[in-house]
């Protein structure tokens, strides 16, 4: 018997098929069968990383005595909860087998998907290795005709595991390390470290000073007014850096400057040196990956990017009407454009508004877009054949998928076309330029109602029909004034598409190089922090960290924008540089690029990773956390610790951060800690009344109410309970009129 393990349920269908089976009739509880091929799958990792708690308990209690926590080499895995049952029938499927056919995603982390479960069941029969990366069924069973030892990918799922034993100690060390020394000054909030987290910290705290930090200043355009060959041209100066003072961006800076060449340009000669006309043409747009549709959705509706992925997720997994979404690929293959007649079919049954695109649609029109070389683990996104009109979608389901389906509509629309023309006029020494753009052809841009309209021309006038070298006079040059501005604050889309293209963010020439070349093959990405699968979460939890980032409406911005707090410019100036901008990503891709060829160990890399944390996590107990915390409230019981905000599983609560020395604990009361609780009363007998004497001193640490004293069947006994019973069941025996906390919870 022969199992495969796919990586996803779609990918196992797409193989039961390709092994001429019959996904509807040889399907059984958690697999295919399809003679003697058993077909399997997976819901992405079923698998995690043992916790440091999970090696030793006594990792559960954050103290910086127990930093650095070291790496445990080969790492323990264990099964995650909701995966279970698929994991169960795997590694049961995996026992009877004779031989095992590794189905992950084509890419790092889809080998490591798989082996790491045959390395945990202790696999030892023979793996051979199958590459799809499209679900059509005949490059599916090209693959399967195409099986190759599984031993020749064991360096990719090195590198993978190598990413994620760095990631774990990271997050690990680094978050305890830093939020410990931090609550000695008072901070309650949990400071997060992590590789691609604290970079989009770094970027977003870096536009935030930038804006905070600008100064104002000026920059000068000037605009000619000429006269050559009986016709009025207008047309702007082009700064000469050897004679006018620019700026970065070779602007004018200097108004000393903008006047002299006023005075010099004003009612003197001039000519038209050149002329160069050219016609543009351009294609349709790349269809869509994960990281781009998630920014059009922003831009254009304000969607977040989970909110996008969770929408793109339904339209995969319960309408079946876009194809798999968490792809960081723009291309498609041959068979796709085979079935394109298909595709567009359903397109418009199950959105017949989009049936009127398809007038000038020619499917015999071959896109760039369809190219088997360039699609990577994935493909792109686009609508599946499936005829939807009996599917009852939302509003934003129906706006993603008529936006992913008038992308794929568009890849059979002519290009659009424009004719550009360049005239450069002479002024003495002054080079000014007009620019002119008229459209020829609008082609694939009609189905976008207006969204790629030209600014219209400041020539009314063809300067086409001019000639080079004709001779006029300028007759006037004015100037504008205008105020530089800061960068942009990132939002949601901005910050997708940094994570997209990091490398221009390391100043490195070497680690910029690496990073770029990790991405080597995939046109889509440039130098990447993430993947499709993890951006969207990272962007979720820098929103749940208020404390450090604040994501508000800001005037001028269609999105929110992105700015850090106090806290979090305090927090980016305690972290070291290559944590907070993508050099640390850089570093490790030098590193996995190694391991991929074979001359880096994993075990090393993580022994470099050790080394590291080790160093970083000593100066941060040598030196402390220099941030602003709240105002202190000292804790009535003990007088040493402070009082600070904790989250428990019935909510929040107020503790000493002394705990377990000192256990003092209060309800919380609108976000502070109720130092002076009341209690109460209602008609009738309360809970605390039928519990016996209710304590103002002692209180339930799992819902903070307080606890009651009450009289137990043994005379002279007591026994003491949470007044919030029954919603809470804590109860301690009775040890000289106080709860035994030391015996635990009955």
């Amino acid at each position: 018997m022969r199992v495969f393990i796919a990586e996803k349920p779609s990918l196992a269908e797409a193989i039961c098929i390709g092994l001429n089976g019959n996904p509807k009739t040889d399907k059984k509880a958690g697999y295919y069968q399809t003679g003697s091929d058993i077909v399997t799958w997976c819901y992405g990792h079923m698998l995690k990383l043992f916790d440091p708690e999970d090696y030793d308990p006594k990792y559960k209690k954050w103290t910086l005595d127990d930093l650095p926590i070291k790496a445990t080499y080969p790492p323990k895995m264990k099964v995650i909860k909701k995966t279970q049952t698929q994991f169960n029938v795997i590694k049961k499927l995996i026992k009877d087998a004779d031989s095992i056919v590794h189905a992950g995603d084509p890419d790092e982390e889809g080998n490591l998907l798989i082996d790491e479960i045959l390395t945990h069941v202790n696999n030892t029969k023979s793996v051979s290795r199958v590459l799809i990366s499209d679900l059509n069924e005949q490059p599916v069973k090209d693959a399967l005709n195409a099986l190759r030892p599984n031993s020749e990918f064991k360096y990719l799922t090195q590198s993978a595991l190598a990413r994620s034993i760095g990631d774990q100690l990271f997050g690990y060390n680094l978050t305890r390390a830093y939020t410990l020394k931090a609550r000695e000054k008072g901070f309650e909030n949990v400071l997060n470290v992590g590789r691609v987290q604290s970079a989009l910290y770094g970027l977003i705290n870096q536009r935030t000073l930038a804006n905070l930090n600008h100064s104002e200043s000026f920059y000068y355009l000037l605009n000619g007014q000429f006269s050559i060959a009986g016709h009025t041209l207008h047309a702007r100066l082009m700064p000469n850096s050897d004679t006018s003072e620019l700026d970065e961006k070779k602007r004018l800076i200097s108004e000393l400057d903008a006047a002299l060449i006023k005075e010099l340009c004003d009612g003197k000669p001039s000519h038209l040196h050149t002329i160069e006309s050219k016609k543009e043409s351009k294609a349709a747009p790349l269809p869509f990956n994960l990281s781009t549709l998630q920014q059009t959705c922003a831009k254009k509706w304000g969607y977040t990017a989970t909110e996008t992925l969770d929408i793109v997720q339904k339209l995969y997994e319960t309408h079946k009407l876009l194809t798999y979404p968490r792809s960081d690929c723009r291309y498609l293959s041959d068979t796709h454009l085979q079935k394109s007649e298909d595709i567009i079919e359903a397109i418009t049954q199950t959105e017949p508004s989009l049936l009127s695109l398809l007038s000038d649609a020619d499917l015999n029109t071959t896109h760039s877009a369809f190219n088997n070389g360039n699609i990577t683990a994935h493909h792109a996104i686009i609508p599946t054949e499936k005829n939807g009109n009996t599917c009852t979608l939302s509003e934003k389901e129906s706006n993603v998928y008529r936006l992913v389906a008038t992308s794929f509509i568009a890849l059979f629309y002519p290009p659009s076309s424009r004719d550009k023309v360049k005239a450069t006029i002479h002024c003495g020494q002054q080079i000014f330029v007009a620019t002119q753009t008229t459209l020829d052809k609008q082609g694939w841009e009609v189905l976008y109602k207006g969204e790629y309209n030209d600014k219209a021309n400041e020539n009314s006038l063809d300067l086409a029909s001019l000639q080079e070298g004709s001779e006029g006079t300028c007759d006037l040059v004015t100037i504008d004034k205008k105020k530089t501005k800061p960068l942009k604050y990132f939002t949601e889309s901005t910050l997708l598409a940094a994570m997209s293209s990091a490398a221009k963010y390391v100043s490195d020439p070497q680690l910029k190089k690496a990073l770029e070349e990790k991405d080597k093959g995939n046109k889509s990405e440039h130098g990447s922090i993430g993947t499709e699968a993890t951006r969207a979460s990272h962007l979720t939890k820098i929103q749940s960290n208020t404390h450090l980032v604040s994501v508000v409406a800001e005037k001028g911005y269609k999105e929110k924008v992105y700015k850090t707090t106090t806290a979090g410019q305090e927090f980016c100036a305690l972290l070291p540089d290559e944590i907070i901008t993508p050099d640390t990503s850089a570093l490790w891709a030098n590193y996995q690029a190694s391991i991929k060829k074979g001359e880096l160990d994993t075990k090393t890399f993580v022994g470099y990773i050790d080394a590291y944390l080790e160093t970083q996590i000593q100066f941060v107990k040598d030196n402390g956390v220099a941030i602003t915390a709240a105002e202190r409230i000292i804790c009535p019981t003990c007088q040493k610790g402070s009082i600070t905000k904790r989250k428990g599983k019935n909510g929040v609560f107020h503790a000493c951060n002394r705990y377990p020395d000192c256990k003092t604990a209060f309800q919380d009361n609108k976000g502070k800690p109720d130092l002076n609780p009341t209690l109460k009363k209602k008609a009738g007998p309360t809970n605390a009344e039928k519990f016996g004497a209710v304590s103002d001193t002692e209180f339930c640490k799992q819902c903070s109410k307080p606890l009651a004293r009450k009289p137990a069947k043994k005379k002279d006994t007591f026994w003491w309970g949470c007044t919030g019973f029954p919603s809470c069941n804590v109860r301690f025996f009775d040890k000289d009129g106080k709860p035994d906390r030391d015996k635990g919870e009955l």
